[in-house]
């Protein structure tokens, strides 16, 4: 190891990591160890959510009254050919997406728009929440298609939502063509392709809890 970054450096890693140490046995060692996690994950971690999101999406339905209806958890994506009528990705099928999710109640959710350029870590990490607590089933995305369709992003430009299914994390990307008839693809949330914020591209996640 000395060999690789040198005695001075070798030592300046080691002050650092015995601070790191000394941060987590204080009284603000639970702060640290959650902000540690977000920068492993490479997520942005010691800013303001607020000052974070800005600048990548802005929230527009806030002070409305958006919810997703209480679900069953049956329905999936792959199968709701009857909502999705402009098509759905064999990939909902080929990826294992194609399974029952869990049985929601009446969801509260937020809309969102990007401002500037992002992938999908940069998107959902900037609301500054754990990834499980934005995800959303996918019987609940086709009840928001359903019910919500005027909060959908048109012009053929995406409104994302994130699902997580085998212990995995994907995203379902909902359009619409000149006719407003829907069509669903999935994007492994892992794929690092940057989405351009000039289209306003929109994301739906569960309404945040206060913290």
């Amino acid at each position: 190891m000395p060999s690789v970054l040198g005695t001075n450096a070798l030592a300046e890693v080691a002050g650092a990591v015995t601070d790191f140490f000394e941060k987590l046995a204080g009284p603000d060692g639970t702060s640290w160890i959650a902000e540690f996690k977000k920068f492993l994950r490479k997520e942005p971690c010691w800013v303001k959510t607020a000052d974070v999101a800005t600048s990548i999406i802005r929230l527009i339905s806030g002070g409305r009254n958006v919810a997703i209806r209480a679900t069953t958890g049956t329905r999936t994506i792959a199968q709701a050919t009857d909502v999705f009528t402009w098509g759905i990705d064999p990939d909902f099928t080929g990826w294992g997406l194609d399974v029952p999710g869990e049985a929601k109640p009446e969801t509260p959710v937020e809309v969102h728009e990007m401002v500037k350029d992002g992938d999908f870590r940069t998107i959902f990490g900037s609301l500054g929440h754990e990834l499980d607590g934005l995800c959303l089933t996918q019987e609940q995305v086709i009840a928001f298609v359903e019910d919500r369709k005027d909060w959908l992003r048109k012009e053929g430009f995406a409104t994302f939502f994130l699902l997580k299914v085998g212990g995995k994390f994907f995203v379902a990307s909902v359009g619409l063509d000149s006719g407003e008839r829907p069509v669903a693809f999935v994007i492994r949330f892992s794929r690092g392709f940057v989405w351009d914020g000039v289209n306003r591209p929109r994301i739906v996640v569960p309404q945040a809890l206060e913290s």
